[in-house]
């Protein structure tokens, strides 16, 4: 069967599908080529059809796999991110830490907390709240605190090394004694007096 009107033949085929035609309709050294029935051409068109769908089938397993490497590094990332910072989505904002320990002085504002005022009165509690942060929110710098405060990171380090007696720091950072002896030397040892 022919179709009306066009006919085919076998040089008119791309290279590379002219091996995919039936055994018979190739050319034959010189000879005149013989033209392509419509089921010879339907025979490449399957052909092609079946390469494409092999190639789209290799590149859809490929996206797979893509895919599936980057869910698992995705995984790990948020796997030592979660071992390192475990607390990271669950620290309590410093705003609510400061007010936490306003409750126990009525009557002061977070504003004059964090305020330039340096009435007496604001003293204790601003202490008090610099050490509160201090101790719950370790991800935080002394400059960082100091910023929040309005004040030099040393007023928050004074601070903080201004607890009570028998409180111990949570932090793990070295604490300096609050006095040395008459007889210490400059590095904190002590000297033996001439």
């Amino acid at each position: 069967m022919r179709s009306e009107g066009t006919e085919f033949t076998t040089g008119q085929v791309a290279e590379g599908v002219a091996d995919t035609m039936p055994f018979g309709v190739h050319d034959a050294g010189g000879a005149a080529a013989k033209p392509a029935t419509l089921d010879d051409l339907v025979g490449i068109v399957a052909v092609q059809v079946r390469a494409q769908a092999n190639r789209i089938q290799e590149l859809e397993l490929a996206l797979a796999d893509a895919e599936a490497r980057i869910l698992s590094q995705a995984r790990l990332i948020c796997g030592a991110t979660g071992a390192a910072n475990s607390d990271l989505f669950n620290r309590r904002p410093v705003r609510a830490i400061i007010e936490e320990v306003l409750v126990v002085y009525p009557g002061i504002s977070f504003e004059e907390i964090i305020g330039v005022g340096r009435e007496r009165r604001l003293v204790e509690p601003r202490h008090r709240c610099m050490t509160a942060v201090y101790d719950e929110r370790p991800d935080l710098s002394l400059p960082a605190l100091g910023r929040i405060f309005r004040r030099d990171h040393t007023s928050v380090l004074h601070a903080v090394n201004k607890r009570e007696p028998g409180k111990e720091r949570r932090r793990g950072r070295a604490q300096r004694p609050s006095h040395l002896p008459a007889n210490a030397g400059a590095d904190g040892i002590g000297a033996q007096a001439l």
